[in-house]
């Protein structure tokens, strides 16, 4: 064989192998264009599910950022009401113990002044059985 032989054998073989590559399945005009339709309506619905489920996240968003600075609200509403009691009870405290630094100085000036010994209590009736004896 010579050359040309060998160059349109090529030719002829390339060409045939184009053509059939080009005619595959779902190549044609109708066919092809059905399947492109039916792709693009999958896809649509791909989208519109794609979309409700981003607004349904959008709106649990919402409420979670709305949750989210409730919380935060009654956060500072309770920070201020512990304040507000850390600060009383130490108010309080500090009460309580100059009251017991005033009672040991009463306690301590009572004792102070009074006698070493008094004489035992004796109630009359007492004293008078006391005194008859039979």
């Amino acid at each position: 064989m010579s050359r040309a032989h060998k160059a349109l054998a090529i030719l002829v073989v390339s060409t045939l192998g184009l053509w059939g590559c080009a005619k595959g399945p779902g190549s044609t005009g109708p066919e092809r264009i059905k399947s492109l339709e039916a792709k693009v309506s999958r896809l649509e619905g791909d989208v519109k599910l794609g979309e409700t489920a981003r607004e349904q996240l959008r709106k649990k968003l919402a409420a979670a950022e709305e949750q989210l600075n409730k919380l935060q609200k009654d956060r500072d509403e309770l920070e201020k009401t512990l304040t507000t009691r850390t600060s009383e009870r130490d108010t309080l405290q500090t009460q309580y113990e100059q009251f017991r630094k005033n009672l040991r100085e009463l306690l301590g000036s009572a004792e102070a002044s009074a006698p070493r010994y008094l004489p035992p209590v004796t109630t009359t009736a007492a004293a008078a059985a006391a005194t008859v004896k039979p």
